[in-house]
């Protein structure tokens, strides 16, 4: 999330105002800051570590989600064998706008596993805890409150399963840190992932999930969800370096999960997003200007994948592109922040 400085000091007064809110008021837990980009090296990290005694632990209120989910996951094409992720790429396409006129920072996109043809997204930093169904071509599909849900600075949202592997849930990122004020603590809201057909103006019920992340605070608006451990992955945001965090996805009962750092990129570039190919073979993070492409080996572990060199994917040019998301069949789409801007599919070759 870029904006003008005079903009920026006003917002820092009024997130501020509202991060004292939330601390005296104990009804939302804080996040975290940094950024990056090309070689890695994997860090150990005490997992044991706890929250300072002046760190706020309250989780956000819950509603509980069904145990079982309550819908089936779409057929996906796998990754090929041995294929260099970038040589899948070659157009990309225009398939329409996004008609919402309440979808003005779309800062994350995750396209549905349950249903086909249907783009999940949201604001950044205003119209509250809500989630924007869009069609393939941007048509408004409606907007879903998220129940028991608090939006401070949503940056990212993925798909993926629950933790024993199973069906599939949209995970909510409040994890953008701009001006320091979460004590290192963000969180992350799941919701079933259903048709918006099948929905009356909200989701049926969401769980928080909190973590902590070590050594911070740290801004971050790119996460993901390996569907092969099943993990969260948050991606953190500076030019000079990319902090790249692991979490359960076990909803938050009592303490929030401690993240453990897996590896620091070094991009040389601001990593706005970040996805995964459902079945875990390719990874993509996106800045404003590239898109970086790793591919997995045999389920081999994330930081290993990562460790290599990325190749550069099609980077659609959006004015201020923060999300990407991968289809079932290997294409991805972004979109960007501003009113009605375009939909771009960059769509998987043979």
């Amino acid at each position: 999330m870029r904006r003008p400085t005079t903009i920026l000091a006003v917002i820092a007064v009024a997130v501020v105002a509202i991060a004292l809110f939330i601390r005296s008021s104990g009804d939302d837990t804080t996040a975290s800051d940094e950024v990056g980009s090309t070689s890695s090296t994997t860090t150990d990290v005490d997992s044991s570590t706890t929250p300072s005694e002046n760190q706020t632990t309250t989780t956000p209120s819950t509603t509980t989600a069904p145990s079982e989910p309550s819908t089936t996951t779409l057929p996906v094409t796998p990754v090929p064998p041995g294929i260099v992720a970038c040589d899948l790429y070659d157009e990309i396409l225009v398939t329409g706008s996004v008609a919402s006129e309440d979808l003005v920072e779309a800062s994350g996109l995750a396209a549905s596993r349950t249903t086909s043809s249907v783009l999940w997204s949201h604001n950044d930093s205003r119209g509250g805890a809500r989630l924007h169904a869009l069609g393939l071509d941007g048509g408004d599909l409606g907007s879903y409150d998220i129940p028991g849900a608090f939006a401070l600075d949503w940056e990212d949202i993925g798909t993926g399963p629950g933790p024993d592997g199973t069906g599939s849930y949209l995970y909510v990122g409040d994890i953008g840190d701009n001006f320091g004020i979460r004590d290192g603590l963000v969180t992350v809201f799941r919701v079933e992932d259903i048709s918006p057909d099948a929905l009356d103006g909200e989701f049926p019920a969401s769980e928080p999930i909190v973590y902590v992340m070590p050594d911070g605070p740290f801004d971050a608006e790119a996460l993901f969800i390996d569907p092969l451990e099943p993990a969260l992955y948050i991606v953190t945001k500076s030019r000079s370096e990319a902090f790249v965090f692991k979490g359960p996805v076990v909803p938050t009962t009592n303490e929030p999960h401690v993240m453990e750092l897996q590896t620091i990129l070094f991009l040389d570039a601001e990593v706005s997003g970040a996805d995964i190919t459902p079945d875990g073979g390719l990874i993509a993070f996106r800045g404003y200007r590239t898109v970086w492409m790793w591919t997995r080996e045999n389920g081999e572990p994330i930081a290993e994948a990562l460790g290599r060199t990325p190749c550069e994917a099609p980077s659609p040019e959006e004015v201020q592109g923060e999300s990407i998301a991968f289809d079932s069949q290997l294409g991805y789409y972004t979109i960007s922040e501003g009113q009605n801007p375009p939909v771009h599919h960059v769509p998987a070759g043979s």
